[in-house]
């Protein structure tokens, strides 16, 4: 792997086709980890409108932890999980009780329903720290890349991580993480993936076997 050409052509594509997005605004560790969180299993336009109703109800977590939780529920009803309701709430009174959302990997996954990749994405987005960022979306655009099998699950798949940490570059942790999400939602789809449009496919595995 390239990892200079593919760094370069993914950022360039990254800066000019950003999505925008409420949590993308802002680098409040808690509402970044509350956006990671809520994105699980569901769509970025969707989140979004749940987001900014939660913290017009919540504003922060010590807010939130005194919520009731059917009161949760009601507000991330549209995203379908509910159940993430306790999740949020216990989450929050843990944030509260910290007095902070702790800015190391070990700590954030102490934290309830905090798994490696909203961990890793906290930190990269909140903190500015450099860490490989990996789920089932942003996983695609890197077994297509690179050709890897997909048959692991993306959480798992050892190989997967240590190539996406070799991929991530120091410095635009954050830009490269929103790149990959972008390309992965506008570009690199599940289904009838746009390589025609894809910064990527000159040099893509993927993308060299549609071609």
């Amino acid at each position: 792997m390239d990892v200079s050409w593919f760094r370069r052509r993914l950022l360039a594509w990254g800066r000019e086709n950003r999505r925008s997005f409420p949590w993308r605004e802002t680098d409040d560790p808690w509402r970044v980890l509350v956006a990671e969180v809520l994105l699980q299993r569901s769509r970025g336009k969707t989140v979004a409108k749940v987001f900014e109703e939660l913290f017009r109800r919540w504003p922060d977590a010590p807010a939130l932890s005194r919520a009731r939780e059917a009161s949760i529920a009601s507000a991330i009803r549209p995203l379908g999980l509910v159940r993430r309701a306790s999740t949020l709430r216990a989450m929050a009174r843990e944030v509260d009780r910290r007095g902070e959302v702790p800015a190391d990997s070990e700590a954030l996954l102490a934290l309830p329903g905090v798994g490696r990749y909203a961990a890793n994405a906290t930190l990269v987005v909140a903190f500015g720290k450099r860490a490989p960022v990996v789920d089932g979306v942003t996983a695609r655009v890197y077994r297509r890349y690179l050709g890897l099998p997909s048959n692991l699950p993306a959480t798992t798949d050892s190989e997967l991580w240590q190539k996406v940490d070799e991929a991530t570059p120091r410095g635009s942790s954050r830009d490269w993480n929103w790149a990959v999400l972008d390309l992965a939602a506008e570009v690199c789809l599940p289904i009838r993936p746009r390589c025609d449009s894809c910064p990527l496919v000159e040099r893509c595995a993927y993308g060299s076997q549609v071609a």
